[in-house]
């Protein structure tokens, strides 16, 4: 582990990788036992992507699995994290359901809300093999889009904005038939995205 404490997160993510090909074919209960050594030591995302990537190990994943895996989330970046290298993909491939994902976007913990929608986002991005999935994506976005926590407005933001490249007009109707209810910052960054492609625009 000293060595890890020396690496920035692209030599890290280097060794990880040169490390999943040494124990491709391990056990999945190793596999989990080193992500928990890893995250003892402060490399929680470390330890999801070697998850990520054993193919057994990711597989075995289910719904208690991933509470238990993320159970102590407590930042932004672990959600963010978590979401978009175990939950997203674990849902993309049908190993959680959407009635799971519900249940984690009525979650009293802001973290597990905001984690329903960086879920979503793995559905829409083309470079974690998502396909576009409007209805999953607005049905997440309709239960916490009344929900006024920062971290959670700001996820939902990024959830409609992922959506945008494959379906801009639904994501265009949404706002229209949620002006009064979304979030300001919600509107004015999604209707940015569909209007210029960018979050923001840039400022000359």
């Amino acid at each position: 582990m000293h060595a890890l404490e020396k690496a920035d997160a692209h030599s890290l993510r280097a060794l990880r990788r040169r490390f999943s090909a040494q124990i491709a074919t391990a056990d999945s209960a190793v596999v989990f036992e080193l992500a928990d050594g890893l995250r003892a030591a402060g490399y929680d995302w470390l330890g999801w992507e070697l998850i990520n990537a054993h193919d057994a190990a990711f597989h075995s994943l289910t719904a208690d699995g991933l509470r238990q895996l993320g159970s102590e989330i407590a930042s932004w970046g672990q959600a963010d994290a978590f979401g978009t290298i175990l939950s997203g993909p674990a849902w993309r491939e049908g190993l959680v359901s959407d009635a799971d994902i519900a249940g984690w976007a009525r979650n009293g913990n802001r973290w597990w809300r905001r984690l329903a929608l960086v879920s979503t986002t793995v559905l829409n991005t083309r470079s974690r093999w998502g396909t576009g999935d409007r209805d999953r994506t607005l049905a997440v976005v309709l239960l916490l889009m009344h929900d006024r926590d920062d971290t959670v407005v700001k996820a939902l933001s990024w959830a409609l904005r992922s959506l945008v490249p494959w379906d801009p007009q639904a994501v265009r109707t949404f706002l229209e038939a949620h002006d009064g209810e979304l979030a300001s910052r919600v509107k004015r960054e999604v209707r940015s995205k569909l209007d210029t492609g960018l979050k923001s625009p840039r400022r000359h």
